[in-house]
């Protein structure tokens, strides 16, 4: 299927994907192509929106055995993987979402001041 796209005339396909909870997914499929005055342009109708089960798959092992984040769990993250067209050359990426608690308790307050009775 990627070797049509190329011959289609696309020189790169992105494609974004998502996680979080516990489940992640691939989202969507983006082409690019090269226009008459030498420059990458989007290409809307060229990609379909399902590869397939089989390549999503891949392509979510591929982001799973190449991040050191866990993008499907919790927070889970998100991003795009670019596929070169021309090379077959992959690239990830990724934003991992997260969260950091923090408890601050050594703090002396006007307020305790006041409850301990040292105005």
């Amino acid at each position: 299927m990627l070797r049509e796209l190329k011959d289609n005339g696309l020189v790169k396909l992105e494609v974004s994907y998502s996680g979080g909870g516990d489940d992640g997914c691939i989202d969507s499929y983006s082409g690019y192509e090269i226009n008459e005055k030498g420059e990458e342009k989007w290409s809307q109708d060229s990609v379909p929106q399902n590869f397939g089960q089989e390549f999503d798959d891949y392509l979510y092992t591929f982001i799973s055995d190449n991040i050191e984040w866990d993008w499907i769990n919790n927070d889970g993250g998100y991003g795009t993987i670019t596929i070169d067209l021309e090379t077959g050359k992959m690239t990830i990426d990724h934003s991992q979402r997260h969260i950091e608690d923090y408890h601050y308790d050594d703090i002396e307050s006007e307020l305790e001041k006041s409850l301990n009775g040292s105005s």
